[in-house]
């Protein structure tokens, strides 16, 4: 009697097989969207957003393949190594130890306008050298109760709902995005004296995608949540075009610079993204070097994505890097770096 192939398909494997190497494929555009402008096809945008829930469903069609087929759940392990390296940059638990002392500690924390108590106890506690805030208006009594009492010894710059504090004299300023043609946008530079060297700090709040927290709630109504899903969808889209028109705006300003630059904020973008792969062309991003947990940073809407972060030119050295998903002061987490300066 002929033996039966380890690899032969029957009854309904076929399908199976060709729907789990097509949703494999899907997984893997995640190497392409970062290089692919919303301009030229915005719709690459949403796979950086939702890759961890592809990688997840990859992970439960394995499963379903040792259950039926063990031959191609080895096969489809193999398969799916790549998709490894992309999560790191979200979910890295091994980044390198770096014995170096750290000289400078930096804080970059989209506050939700102050709208809690508290700012005033963690900002003392953690003592960083430098903190820079998005979403944060600077005319209203939450924000100067903040600024005399926390920051009373920090030089201040301030432009719209971004905000600079440092412990080192701001040398330097200017409005790089103002919120121009309606848009949402915002970002400055400043130019801070170590006492070593001059660094360039650009703190940044990108477009937001203004989503609405009732778009994401948990409906059994059919109609409405296909017309919520349209809905946010064209928010994410409209929200890529324009990420990537301030984008090519902000670059020069990390190119032309003369000094090393920390570039931190909110870029209202998920890592692997357009927007994330043009500022890693020139920068570094320090979590995936050194970070040692789970990097996502927003998680309003009970899924959580990376959306803020800390980049660094080469001469900088980056030696620890933590989310602090302890503090829930706001709808994002704040994101503590800590470097060694030229």
């Amino acid at each position: 009697m002929a033996r039966k192939s380890t690899f032969r398909l029957t009854g309904f494997d076929p399908v199976f097989f060709i729907f789990h190497l097509l949703f494999l494929g899907i997984t893997y555009t995640i190497y392409l969207a970062p290089h692919i402008a919303p301009s030229t096809f915005p719709y690459f945008g949403l796979i950086p957003i939702f890759y961890s829930l592809l990688v997840l469903g990859n992970i439960f069609l394995i499963f379903l393949l040792f259950w039926r087929r063990i031959a191609y759940a080895i096969l489809f392990l193999i398969l799916s190594t790549g998709l490894y390296q992309p999560l790191t940059k979200s979910y890295q638990y091994f980044g390198k130890e770096v014995t170096v002392e750290p000289d400078f500690k930096m804080i970059t924390f989209n506050a939700h306008y102050l709208k809690q108590d508290g700012f005033d106890k963690f900002f003392k506690k953690e003592n960083a050298d430098l903190v820079v805030l998005q979403e944060v208006y600077w005319r209203n009594d939450a924000f100067n109760q903040l600024k005399d009492s926390t920051f009373g010894d920090y030089y201040h710059e301030k432009h719209s709902i971004i905000q600079f504090f440092s412990k080192y004299p701001i040398i330097e300023t200017k409005k790089i995005l103002s919120g121009e043609n309606g848009t949402t946008a915002y970002a400055a530079y400043a130019d801070i004296d170590t006492g070593k060297d001059t660094i360039r700090i650009i703190n940044v709040y990108l477009e937001s995608m203004l989503i609405d927290k009732g778009l994401v709630k948990e409906t059994l109504d059919q109609d409405m949540a296909e017309e919520n899903s349209k809905k946010i969808g064209g928010k994410l889209t409209r929200g890529f075009l324009e990420h990537e028109k301030q984008i090519k705006i902000l670059i020069p300003y990390i190119t032309n610079s003369k000094h090393p630059v920390i570039l931190a904020g909110d870029l209202n973008s998920a890592p692997n993204s357009y927007e994330y792969q043009q500022i890693i062309y020139w920068l570094n991003d320090a979590y995936p070097v050194v970070g040692k947990s789970v990097g996502t940073s927003f998680h309003e809407f009970k899924y959580p994505i990376r959306l803020d972060y800390i980049f660094h030119s080469d001469e900088i050295l980056p030696v620890k890097y933590d989310v602090l998903h302890d503090v829930k002061l706001s709808d994002h987490y704040p994101v503590v770096g800590h470097f060694k300066l030229p």
